[in-house]
């Protein structure tokens, strides 16, 4: 007669008493600053050997067409380290080219690097090329701080405007350090608000808030501020 619980001990020993491998990801992970307006980081998936990068972007022009090149990298926002394309999935290498069939029309890809290691927490995407190049910078890897941004968005999203400037304020003010970059586009966020609530002393208040601080990236956080109109 078969001892069924000895089998089971077997098949313990057999594996290893190994768990399968689960991805960390970030759903619609925070970014600061993008070239390419269109363009959405959906989600990081990192997982033990490569760290995946799914991004989707809707194509904005009549015969419009998007490509990424091989010579591209992650970079730590932070610091100095590099981790270079090993693969993407659903969109060519350039110069090969995805032509888009219609205005709105969405195109869905991954890029796969290294696996990066867990105490980075900004990385920047960068396209190794010389025109029309991808930059996302500042992209946080922080699942709890991405979800409390992310709430705000929804609330933005569906028109409750109050309520998600509420929620990025709420975060301003149990999170604040004046260094982390996140909270740059928290300030870009909250004066986008402003500015579609037509609160022109909340938007002048908050931008000198900006200029005073000390975060990493100001400089180009006060930039962004006054080339999309939000401040003069």
């Amino acid at each position: 007669m078969i001892n069924m619980k000895n089998v089971f001990y077997k098949l313990l020993l057999m594996v290893g008493f190994q768990a399968p491998l689960v991805a960390q990801v970030f759903d619609k992970p925070s970014f600061s600053l993008s070239s390419h307006p269109t363009l959405e980081i959906m989600s990081i998936e990192k997982w033990e050997d490569q760290t995946v990068v799914n991004i989707r972007v809707k194509n904005q022009r009549i015969s419009g067409s998007f490509c990424f090149d091989k010579e591209s990298f992650l970079v730590n926002s932070l610091g100095s380290e590099e981790w270079k394309l090993t693969s993407m999935d659903g969109i060519p290498a350039c110069p090969d080219q995805h032509h888009f069939k219609s205005i709105g029309e969405v195109l869905n890809f991954s890029l796969v690097f290294p696996a990066i290691p867990d105490e980075i927490k900004y990385i920047d995407l960068r396209e190794g090329c010389e025109d029309a190049c991808v930059s996302v910078k500042y992209i946080l890897l922080d699942e709890e701080m991405n979800n409390r941004i992310n709430e705000g968005f929804n609330l933005y999203e569906i028109g409750r405007l109050s309520a998600s400037l509420q929620v990025f304020e709420d975060i301003m003010e149990a999170e604040f350090d004046n260094y982390s970059p996140v909270f740059g586009t928290l300030y870009l966020y909250m004066m986008s608000i402003h500015y579609e609530l037509g609160q022109s002393k909340e938007i002048r208040r908050i931008f000198n808030e900006l200029k005073e601080s000390t975060i990493i990236g100001r400089d180009e956080f006060i930039k962004t501020a006054r080339d999309t109109g939000l401040v003069r």
